[in-house]
């Protein structure tokens, strides 16, 4: 990687599978990046919701505001929430098949099962629910928020637009970094670099936060829905299964784990540990 590689852009998504909002600076906790996917919205029997079969999902967007989130969608009153919310009734969820105690909101719940067309649950990770990274790429007292599987999901900006490159010229949707749903973006590193990466520091000195990437990322449909429409195309998924399919998957990305808390923030420099 260049010496030069640093963070491009920083991106928390409070709803799992929801609107991203890009921040300058943000937290990173044991559990990932404050505030990311700490909330998540789940069938009538506590499993959850994404885009993979809720494409609309996509429409609901989230800022933050004071002490919490607005999340709206067009034609809906705005729903506030706080950043977490522990005063509902504690229910049962499942995240690809990991139980997780969560805690409902019911005002939430109804205006997701309006938004959505279909009867939806609003829940809130609270601070005693400590759900375990896979143990196969962990720590002991590794723990993720309703992420699929790490805390942080590192993407690399030029692996974008190598696989941007790849487009039919007729059909070639703008390089969208959303589609992906980065935490932390990644500029001045060499296309596909990220396949080499065993760990990274973000910062300097001695306030420099050390992430393991122990796992690249394998996708799923979720790339081809655009942010803006929720519309189903074919890009970036047919290039991206033409240039990086392995093991019958294609890949994006690299997962991540902190080892340590601290705050990470838009310029910091970023060093690799390669494999």
């Amino acid at each position: 990687m260049s010496a030069d590689a640093y963070i491009d852009s920083l991106w928390v998504y409070p709803i799992k599978s929801c609107g991203g909002i890009a921040v300058d600076a943000a937290r990173v906790t044991t559990r990932g990046l404050e505030h990311d996917r700490r909330w998540m919205v789940t069938d009538e029997h506590g499993r959850f919701l994404s885009q993979r079969t809720v494409p609309e999902m996509a429409l609901v967007r989230l800022a933050i505001a004071g002490d919490g989130f607005v999340v709206t969608r067009e034609g809906l009153p705005p729903l506030r929430l706080p950043f977490l919310y522990d005063d509902g009734a504690r229910l049962d969820s499942e995240v690809w098949g990991d139980p997780v105690r969560a805690v409902r909101h019911d005002e939430g719940s109804d205006w997701f099962s309006r938004a959505l067309g279909l009867v939806a649950q609003l829940v809130c990770m609270p601070d005693d629910a400590l759900r375990p990274v896979e143990p196969d790429y962990a720590r002991d007292g590794d723990i993720v928020s309703f992420a699929d599987g790490f805390p942080l999901l590192v993407c690399n900006r030029e692996s974008l637009q190598a696989l941007a490159a790849g487009f039919p010229a007729d059909d070639a949707p703008p390089a969208d970094m959303r589609r992906f749903r980065p935490n932390l973006v990644v500029a001045g590193a060499a296309a596909w670099a990220e396949d080499r990466w065993s760990a990274l520091t973000v910062g300097a000195g001695g306030g420099a936060l050390t992430l393991r990437t122990p796992k690249p990322c394998a996708r799923c449909s979720i790339p081809g829905i655009d942010p803006d429409s929720a519309a189903i195309g074919k890009e970036p998924l047919r290039t991206l299964a033409r240039l990086r399919t392995r093991d019958h998957k294609t890949w994006f990305g690299i997962n991540a784990i902190p080892d340590g808390t601290g705050t990470v923030r838009v310029g910091d420099a970023v060093r690799p540990l390669d494999r």
